[in-house]
Formats: C-alpha cells, structure tokens, sequence
C-alpha cells in the first residue's frame, strides 16, 4: 500500500497540478498588461495596415492580441502580424486559392 511519505507527496502533487489547471482554465478573468502596435502585410496585394495590440493575463498566462476593423480581439498566433495577415487581411484571397486548387501566392 501507500506509505504516509508517498501519500503526501501524491497530494501535495495533484493540489499543485489542480492549482495550475485552474489558473490557466477557470482562474481569474483576463486582463490587460500592455499594448503595442503591428504592421501586416498582405501576400496578394500592395495593401499595408497598422493594427493595435494588447498583451493580456490570466493567471499565469501571457498572451497577445490583435484589434480586427470591426473591434474584434483574435489571439495572435506566434506573430500578431502574421495571424492578422492570415485572419484578416487575405483570408478571403486564400479561401479563393483553396477552392480554385492553386496554392502559394
């Protein structure tokens, strides 16, 4: 069976693992730590836009993201000019490629 040491180890480990799940999942509402400003491109016109951002916590959680034209946050990938591009900017370009069988630009 379990000894006193192994038992305690065993409960002070799932407290600790249900401590990090909930400050990561259910923990404290998000809040606003920092803003910034991106420049994104697209792959399939001349057409350049610079875009607010924000860096956000939760917990222990750190992430950021990217104002859309109609006042929408999306969370940023790796890089907030990049899923603005991807997103935003040529979303419907892509979509059209992908139906058309073309890939790349």
């Amino acid at each position: 069976m379990f000894s006193i040491p192994k038992l305690l180890f065993f409960t002070v480990f799932a407290a600790i693992a249900g401590y990090m799940l909930y400050d990561t999942f259910e923990g404290p509402e998000a809040t606003v730590v920092g803003h910034g400003k991106v420049v994104a491109k697209s792959q399939y016109s001349k057409k350049t836009v610079e875009r607010p951002t924000r860096k956000m916590a939760r917990g222990s959680l750190q992430y950021w993201q990217v104002k859309t034209p109609e006042a929408l946050w999306i969370d940023c990938a790796k890089d907030c000019a990049e899923t603005y591009r991807r997103e935003v900017l040529d979303y419907w370009e892509a979509r059209k490629q992908e139906e058309t069988g073309h890939g790349g630009k």
